[in-house]
């Protein structure tokens, strides 16, 4: 019988959960583990004195000096990197409540002679928001242009506008810079009101801030030199401390030495996967989920919850 573990909801096979955990966790460091054995045995025979190796006898304090230093700037590193996480998972909350504003206000503000020409224009604006969304997570998550356009097209209203879109190099701006033209055209044809324009395109900036803080996340990593000189430390450590504790822990520095370098090896793995929150892991954040989410709740309150099987 399959096991599942649930995500944001969403259930995932076990098997998926613990290749994704072996492949962003485990196989990155497995090699300097596998070292660090290697390196525990050869320490603990050569406390033993059989000659393999001189008896290295390092002093106790430099070495818990310098692990405790390691611990610091590893949690300060981990802290920050839990930062851009939650920013960039406030940044999509900021989204979804502009989202039900923007469905909120269409709702109430656009309005004509015609109801049924109103509920047209309704339609379009809501299923752009849309559009928006999944174009936004797209970019952000860098995935291939061709296998993720189904989630956009069946909320374009026209082919022209996808051929448009995908000439652009960012389709979320083009569709923002298009949602403020279709509003403007529908102040002009009297279905907007010059205050509601403006309330409008105020949304239209608020969506345009989570866009722009979301990229600045996705573009703006850790400077490189702090995460190689923290890596120089932690391995460093981690190949040294085998010889500084063989003589006080015998045979049980052959599971200590690995145990306490895969603490220390883990905690700047996940440092290194938070700080990249929107790419399409189990510690990131849920973007493809919490879209058709916040697409389902859109749709079923505008009363068009089926508006994606009837447009495909």
């Amino acid at each position: 019988m399959a096991l599942f573990f649930r995500k944001a909801g969403r259930p995932i096979p076990m098997s998926s959960v613990f290749d994704r955990f072996w492949h962003y966790s485990l196989a990155p460091i497995r090699k300097p583990l596998l070292l660090i054995l290697i390196l525990s045995i050869l320490a603990y025979a050569s406390d033993l004195r059989t000659h393999v190796l001189r008896v290295i006898a390092m002093p106790d304090q430099p070495l818990a000096l310098m692990g405790a230093l390691i611990g610091v700037v590893l949690a300060f590193r981990t802290n920050l990197a839990y930062a851009r996480w939650w920013e960039a998972r406030i940044l999509w909350g900021h989204l979804t409540n502009a989202s039900r504003t923007w469905l909120r206000q269409i709702l109430s503000f656009v309005d004509g002679v015609d109801p049924e020409k109103a509920r047209q224009i309704q339609r379009e604006l809501v299923l752009l928001q849309v559009a928006f969304i999944h174009a936004l997570r797209i970019e952000l998550r860098g995935e291939e242009a061709e296998r993720e356009w189904g989630d956009l097209r069946p909320f374009l209203p026209s082919p022209e506008l996808e051929s448009k879109l995908r000439k652009q190099s960012k389709a979320s701006s083009s569709l923002l810079a298009y949602l403020s033209r279709r509003i403007s055209e529908s102040c002009e044809r009297k279905a907007l009101s010059g205050f509601q324009l403006l309330a409008l395109d105020r949304t239209l900036t608020r969506m345009a801030d989570v866009q722009g803080g979301c990229e600045r996340i996705r573009n703006t990593p850790f400077p490189r030199q702090y995460d190689r000189f923290l890596e120089m430390l932690t391995y460093s450590y981690s190949f040294l401390l085998p010889f500084g504790i063989a003589d006080e822990t015998g045979l049980f520095g052959i599971v200590i030495s690995p145990f306490v370098a895969f603490i220390l090896l883990m905690l700047n793995q996940i440092g290194r996967n938070l700080e990249n929150p929107f790419e399409d892991r189990l510690d990131s954040i849920p973007l493809t989920t919490l879209s058709q989410n916040l697409e389902s709740e859109l749709l079923q309150e505008f009363g068009d919850s089926d508006a994606r099987e009837r447009m495909v």
